[in-house]
């Protein structure tokens, strides 16, 4: 009987298989776009995972280069492995992990290349792991769309969770003092969280009022 998996079926055997068996001390979910990132030591792996290996994926992988100094594919594993397949994967030192349903772990069928050329402009000079936030310690690689935690929705977990835990006080916080307790993932957080906030899909939560020319939030109670 063949294996009928979702991508987030693997996270956790890409995970068991990156800490146990390559010695990475960090592993990361959905950070950016791309599946799994992990740390080891100097070099950032990526890793896309997918139900069946297939071009999309592979590139990926390689579009994964430009950052990560190795850049894997992780599939369950496959009656057979297209040999023109192997050999593009081989030819961009990718590497190809495949998930056995007998042992229930990752084999590796082509191991990746180290990547001496990994760019770090393409993400404003920062390495991948530079990005990482606690969150994405506890996503799990592979969700669809919108079921994980981002950096969006945890922007705004922390501003609901600031209001709320000053709502008894019925005050009103400008926006200085909201970014004063919150971090945001904006790089010009101020005019950002000022419309983020007044956005129709958040006023079942938050209210706003100018006082003094300046706009205001608190926690609107339910």
């Amino acid at each position: 009987m063949g294996i009928c998996m979702r991508e987030s079926d693997l996270f956790l055997p890409v995970k068991e298989f990156l800490l146990e068996e390559m010695g990475c001390t960090d592993v990361y979910a959905e950070l950016l776009n791309i599946d799994v990132v992990a740390v080891c030591g100097p070099c950032d792996i990526a890793v896309e995972m997918k139900t069946s290996l297939n071009f999309k994926v592979i590139e990926q992988a390689y579009d994964n280069l430009h950052n990560a100094q190795y850049s894997w594919i992780a599939v369950p594993k496959p009656k057979n492995i297209s040999h023109m397949a192997q050999r593009i994967i081989r030819q961009h030192g990718l590497g190809l992990m495949t998930y056995s349903e007998r042992t229930g772990r990752m084999h590796i069928e082509v191991p990746a290349r180290y990547n001496r050329l990994a760019q770090k402009r393409k993400y404003g000079g920062k390495r991948l792991r530079d990005y990482a936030r606690d969150f994405h310690r506890n996503n799990i690689g592979g969700v669809k769309g919108g079921e994980g935690e981002t950096e969006y929705s945890n922007t705004i977990k922390n501003i609901r969770e600031f209001l709320r835990m000053r709502s008894f006080q019925g005050k009103w916080f400008t926006v200085d003092e909201i970014l004063e307790h919150c971090e945001t993932h904006y790089a010009n957080p101020k005019p950002s969280v000022i419309a983020t906030l007044q956005a129709h899909w958040n006023r079942d939560w938050c209210e706003s009022i100018i006082i003094d020319r300046k706009r205001h939030f608190r926690w609107k109670e339910q």
